[in-house]
């Protein structure tokens, strides 16, 4: 019996060691399996987080490249114009590649993140370079808005970016260079909106001088030839003297619109040349007030030769040359004026 019972005891032992075995090899085998399967993961986790990090640091080193834009607080405008294509085909170039990569899960959130903060990345750059080409356009306020919403937007995507040893953003000498071409826009900006109201204040100037001037013409009279009628009996030196008051009168409301003109500095030679225009004919006007009452005074208390009366006006008729010569000048700057 004692001889039975050691064989069961060795065979239970041997059954034991054979189970024990058998579930080693099993849990060795996963073992192996599952150490061959992280490896495996971990190494295309590794290969796509090395194909990211070549991206980001490929982005990083275009965008250095923007420094040689700047100088101090400026910027050499031709010098970006010529070279920001070259940029924007280089990081152009780095989003079609990085539209073909095939992301895994680890990494697709910040591949969503470097392919968005690159496509705002692309539209600073094309946004500088549109208001770089026309700075004083149209729109120009609402470029300026846009290039800093780019600006915003692409750090803001490149900072959810979570990867070892590496960062990306938009570096200071890129900040530099959108502070300047928006400094450069600003200037421009003032430039065109001094010269917008410049040309306005020189409309309304143009304006009221066309007034002025035809005011001008339609009491611009010469009134000699009235004096033969006079001598005629046609009408009376009363009559001739009340239409040159009315001709003062008229002459005097002119003056004060005139004396209240805004005047800008592109148009102070025409206001100086109608200035002498409207003072010559008031001086002629006078005159000829001065002549035409002398002779009526002489034609009252004796008579008078022909030629003694017509050297009264001497002086008028002088000063109605002076008249017709100093309105063709001020017609020449005038025009000049309109033709700006």
């Amino acid at each position: 019996m004692s001889e039975k019972k050691d064989i069961v005891d060795t065979n239970s032992k041997r059954n034991i060691f054979k189970i024990i075995l058998f579930l080693s090899i099993i849990m060795t085998s996963i073992g192996i399996f599952l150490a061959s399967y992280y490896s495996s993961i971990n190494k295309v986790y590794d290969s796509y987080e090395t194909t990211l990090v070549t991206n980001i640091n490929s982005i990083n080193e275009i965008n250095k490249n923007i420094a040689q834009f700047n100088s101090n607080q400026t910027i050499d405008v031709n010098y970006a114009k010529e070279q920001l294509p070259n940029i924007i085909k280089d990081l152009s170039n780095l989003r079609d590649n990085l539209a073909n990569s095939q992301p895994n899960s680890r990494y697709k959130k910040d591949y969503e993140n470097l392919k968005s903060g690159l496509d705002k990345n692309l539209l600073t750059y094309r946004q500088a370079l549109a208001i770089l080409n026309n700075p004083s356009g149209k729109d120009v306020e609402i470029s300026m808005e846009a290039l800093k919403t780019y600006r915003n937007d692409c750090m803001d995507f490149y900072a959810l970016i979570d990867t070892r040893n590496i960062k990306i953003t938009l570096p200071e000498t890129t900040l530099t260079f959108i502070d300047n071409v928006l400094n450069y826009c600003y200037s421009a900006l003032k430039i065109r909106k001094e010269t917008d109201i410049k040309a306005q204040q020189n409309l309304e100037f143009i304006s009221k001088i066309d007034s002025l001037s035809s005011d001008f013409l339609d009491i611009k009279t010469n009134f000699y030839s009235n004096v033969t009628k006079v001598r005629k009996k046609e009408m009376s030196y009363d009559d001739l003297l009340s239409l040159v008051e009315d001709n003062f009168t008229k002459l005097s409301e002119v003056q004060t619109n005139f004396k209240n003109l805004s005047i800008p500095p592109s148009a102070i030679p025409t206001y100086e040349s109608l200035k002498t225009l409207l003072d010559i004919y008031e001086d002629y006007l006078r005159d000829f007030k001065l002549a035409l009452t002398s002779e009526k005074v002489q034609v009252l208390s004796a008579v008078v030769d022909s030629s003694a009366l017509d050297a009264l006006y001497t002086s008028s008729n002088v000063k109605f040359a002076e008249v017709e010569n100093s309105y063709s000048d001020f017609n020449k700057v005038y025009i000049g004026l309109k033709n700006k």
